[in-house]
Order: C-alpha cells, then structure tokens, then sequence
C-alpha cells in the first residue's frame, strides 16, 4: 500500500515537471504598395543572419549585452529561410508584373535580377521595441554592377512572442518596399 501511494506520488510530483509543449511562430506577408513591375525574373537569395539570431528559440527582449530566448517558443523553420520565403512573397505581391523566385527553391529558372540581403540587427530592446537593421544589394544577373542600401527601423513588438514576430513581420514587409523601389 505505501509502495503505491509514493508510486503515485512520485507520478504526481514528476508530471508537474513536465515542461509545455512547445509552441511555433512563422513571419506572415505583410501587404505594400503595387509597383506594377516590367516582366524581370527576379531572383531571391538567401538571406545572411548574424550567428546570435541563427537558432530555433524566438529572441525575446533584453537588453543590449545580453540574448535572452523564449524556452518553448520556436521558429516553424530556420530564420533565414523563413526570411527568404516571405521576401519572395512581400515581393510577389509589391510586383505583380514580375516573376519573383526563391534562388535555391524548386524552380531553376535564370533570373535576371538578383536581391541579395545581409541582415545586421533583428531583436527586440529590453522595452520590447524591434530593430531591423540590414542592408540589400540588387544586381544583374549577369553583371557584379551592385546597387546597396541600408535599411532600418523599428516596431513596437511587446513582451510576447506573438507580438515580436507580427512586429518583425512588419518591419520585413517594410523592408520589403525599399527592395521592390531597388529591382
């Protein structure tokens, strides 16, 4: 009888140690200005993030010497690629004329513009403030004739990771804009 009764007691207690289930978040497309576009195949590259953002774990605020992440709270997919495949939906949609391909993805068409991005800054301030900072060179593809700009800005993104990754989709959507006004 006292072999069952601390059997399940030990059940009990352990069960309430279970951690929760994990939890996962995507970037969404985020609507812009038409610019119409002229019939370019546009290339996408992938998308260069800075080691410290290169984890499966959703930054959560801090402040500027410290990463903290969510514990149960996870990207449904690598950072970069989740930033590349949502560049080539914000782009599709700000371009409608134009042929906008994931360089790397199923379709091997050529393109004739590639966008190339490097990611600096993308996490949220200990007020939970997000910063994208990056920069972006747009090409021909059969020419080094690069066209670079930086990019920054911030949206207020909260303490939740909800909150975080629909103020990063925002800032990638306006981010987005300034790469369609390059191609």
């Amino acid at each position: 009888m006292r072999r069952r009764g601390f059997s399940l007691l030990l059940a009990g207690t352990l069960a309430g140690c279970a951690s929760s289930p994990p939890r996962y978040y995507r970037l969404a497309a985020v609507p812009g200005a038409v610019r119409g576009g002229d019939g370019k195949r546009i290339g996408v590259r992938n998308v260069g993030v800075p080691g410290d953002l290169d984890q499966n774990n959703l930054v959560r605020p801090g402040d500027a010497y410290q990463l903290n992440a969510y514990a149960n709270d996870l990207w449904a997919a690598p950072l970069s690629s989740m930033l590349q495949t949502v560049m080539v939906q914000n782009l599709t949609q700000r371009l409608p004329g134009d042929t906008v391909l994931q360089d790397g993805g199923a379709i091997g068409a050529a393109p004739d513009v590639y966008v190339e991005i490097q990611v600096l800054r993308f996490t949220p301030d200990a007020s939970g403030i997000v910063t994208l900072q990056a920069q972006i060179g747009t090409r021909p593809a059969s020419a080094q004739d690069f066209r670079l700009q930086g990019f920054a800005a911030t949206a207020p993104g909260g303490n939740t990771p909800e909150g975080l990754a629909q103020a990063m989709s925002t800032l990638w959507g306006q981010f987005a804009d300034t790469a369609a006004g390059l191609v």
